[in-house]
């Protein structure tokens, strides 16, 4: 028996061809990398009872004053929060619902044949609504895409209500650690016309107070490099504000006559959608609208290598691409995209995972529209399509049910591929199993030849070997479960490889 330790390198290559990945693994579904060896996510587990109306696209989780976490959930058609173990519909009075999905845009090429005014810009809202989030102490700030401010009181029976003061139109908002209210595309300052390029903010910790005066740091600013100022995020030592063809850095400068300052970061690399930039500590993670993914950690913004890059963007309903939603996920050093693919609808169904830790990519299947990390909360929290919050990486099961998942390698070969070789057996090594793991071999004369799928062969923690007796030019390794409770971590598996001493 000559066995061979087959040590794949971490991490998903969809961009190549399968064979001239040899080595790799080629795609996966609700799998991980963690110290360069694939092991299942965490499961979920509901946190909703009751379904909310409408897609989310929004989520923002803070604690009140009595230490209670509070969870705000905004959706296309209610503004609601998650107080005391129940779920508590807050939605401004007189608000209407937005759009589910996109009917285009407002550029050129987008948007649906005729609308619109020929060589004008559009003032209808073609996107989906998306909403940003904040605390203000233990209230919660809201705005709808293109909607007033409004201030939640922390009253559970009584409604959002709006902050008059505030612009009448504001495109998203961010709070900064000096306690200011920033308005990413605003109503003109004395005027009733929407400038989506103007920086608006409120006077230090006033947000009632938006007129700019000699006694009070209000103030606004209209940025260059762009149509249109697509989302705000506070980071550390500066805030980063993203057009939809630039980077920016808003930087506080305690000067009354000035207050912040402007710096543009980069060109070329603005943001896709409102919700798919996220930042960690000081770093800031995004997919750009030229079809790059980003990182910024001071500096110019970067491009990130990235080996599923085109996979993900070949089959991305760019229609749609303002559902996109990127989250942290801290414990494993992860940031997530949730996305809509054009293979399976118009809603968010699928991910792209990098491991900012390991530099690593993976992509799976998921149907979640909004995802918050954990630190408030004891885990990341997300919401599905059909109305629930959940918990993530929270337990081996997939909310009582099976979790299920796969891992698959490019095929390998001997002398390559001169030689036909064969597998008589496979040795597994498999880590912290629950519920068990099913090994196939894909088998292949020919890169472009039919494949014969070998198994599965089913894996028990007490499987010592597998009898497989295949034989091919070029062989694969296919790795499933489907259980409840679901958890595996490959090790150092190990197939008993041998030339046939065949050419054919």
């Amino acid at each position: 028996m000559a066995l061979t330790k087959m040590d794949f390198r971490p991490g998903v290559s969809k961009d190549d061809s399968p064979l001239s990945t040899e080595g790799g693994w080629v795609d996966t579904d609700k799998i991980r990398f963690r110290l360069g060896k694939p092991q299942t996510i965490g499961g979920w587990t509901r946190l909703t009872s009751t379904a909310f109306d409408g897609k989310c696209r929004g989520l923002h989780a803070w604690n009140a004053l009595d230490g209670m976490p509070r969870i705000g959930v905004g959706t296309h058609t209610k503004l609601y929060v998650y107080s005391g173990g129940g779920l508590y519909d807050i939605t401004p009075v007189g608000l209407l619902a937005g759009n589910e999905s996109s009917g285009g845009g407002t550029g050129f090429g987008t948007g649906t044949y005729g609308s619109g005014v020929y060589g004008g810009a559009g003032t209808a809202e073609f996107r989906p609504r998306t909403w940003s989030l904040s605390n203000w102490g233990e209230y919660m700030l809201a705005v709808p895409r293109r909607g007033p401010l409004y201030e939640w009181a922390g009253v559970t029976a009584a409604p959002a209500a709006e902050v008059t003061a505030a612009p009448d139109e504001i495109g998203s908002i961010f709070v900064t650690s000096e306690r200011i209210v920033v308005a990413c595309g605003a109503t003109v300052y004395g005027g009733s016309t929407y400038d989506p390029m103007q920086v608006a903010w409120c006077d230090q910790e006033d947000n009632t107070n938006w007129t700019p005066s000699a006694t009070n740091q209000a103030g606004f600013y209209n940025l260059s490099h762009g149509g249109r100022i697509v989302r705000g995020i506070p980071s550390r030592k500066t805030n980063l504000i993203w057009t939809d063809a630039a980077l920016f850095s808003m930087s506080y400068l305690a000067d009354p006559l000035l207050v912040y300052g402007f710096e543009l970061l980069g060109q070329g690399c603005g943001l896709i959608g409102a919700n798919a930039a996220v930042e960690k500590d000081g770093s800031a993670f995004w997919l750009s609208n030229n079809g790059e993914f980003y990182q910024f950690t001071g500096g110019a913004p970067q491009p990130i290598p990235c080996p599923v890059r085109r996979y993900v963007l070949d089959n991305l309903d760019y229609t749609q691409a303002e559902k996109i939603y990127a989250s942290i996920n801290s414990a494993n050093s992860e940031v997530w995209w949730f996305y809509p693919d054009s293979r399976d609808g118009t809603e968010c169904s699928r991910y792209v995972i990098y491991n900012y830790a390991e530099q690593l990519w993976s992509v799976g299947t998921f149907n979640r529209t909004a995802w918050i990390d954990s630190g408030v909360l004891q885990y990341p929290l997300s919401a599905s399509a059909d109305g629930y919050l959940y918990y993530q990486e929270s337990g081996t099961n997939g909310d009582g049910g099976v979790i299920t998942a796969y891992a698959e390698s490019a095929p390998l070969d001997l002398a390559d591929g001169e030689q036909l070789l064969s597998v008589m057996r496979a040795v597994p090594d498999v880590e912290d199993m629950l519920g068990g793991v099913e090994i196939s071999l894909l088998a292949r004369m020919w890169p472009a030849g039919s494949e014969t799928v070998h198994g599965p062969y089913t894996v028990l923690p007490t499987t010592t070997k597998v009898d497989t007796r295949m034989k091919a030019r070029q062989v694969a390794l296919r790795l499933d479960s489907s259980s409840s409770p679901s958890f595996w971590r490959l090790g150092a598996l190990r197939l008993d490889l041998r030339e046939t001493g065949s050419k054919r």
